[in-house]
């Protein structure tokens, strides 16, 4: 499994309302963390399709992913990215993965861990097989993912 986020904008500390970081307007970090710290890398700003095939061919690689394997995919939106913005990078993942003969197993898009007022997204990718899909599909009982 590996994921990597972007931002477009800095998120804003809960206690004070301050950018946690500085980026220019016509600026993107790669790699911010979680709870909004700075990434590691500023970019000039992208379009979707060119943010998204930076950072899915580095997942790609890190993780050594082959034709003929199966992912699940997750986009999280990092907490103002619009659910159709995440539909736009989803769709673009598909169509790199469908070029190189990788499957998408199981996807998921939306926001499930955000970040305060920050624009961005990250992506995950997992690799799956039969026992992981099994286990994925299982029923389970938890505060976001309830199944019968």
């Amino acid at each position: 499994m590996r994921t990597l986020a972007v931002a477009f904008n800095p998120a804003t500390h809960p206690a004070t309302g301050d950018a946690m970081f500085d980026l220019g307007e016509d600026e993107m970090s790669i790699g911010m963390g979680q709870h909004g710290e700075a990434g590691t890398e500023r970019l000039p700003m992208k379009s979707a399709d060119d943010t998204t095939d930076l950072m899915l061919q580095m997942l790609l690689e890190d993780l050594a992913v082959e034709a003929g394997e199966e992912l699940m995919v997750i986009i999280n939106g990092a907490g103002t990215t619009t659910l159709m913005e995440q539909f736009i990078v989803f769709r673009r993942i598909h169509q790199v993965l469908n070029d190189k003969n990788i499957k998408i197993a199981r996807s998921l898009i939306g926001e499930y861990i955000t970040t305060q007022e920050q624009a961005g997204f990250q992506i995950l990718i997992a690799r799956m097989d039969r026992e992981l899909l099994r286990l994925w599909d299982a029923p389970g009982d938890s505060p976001y993912f309830i199944s019968p």
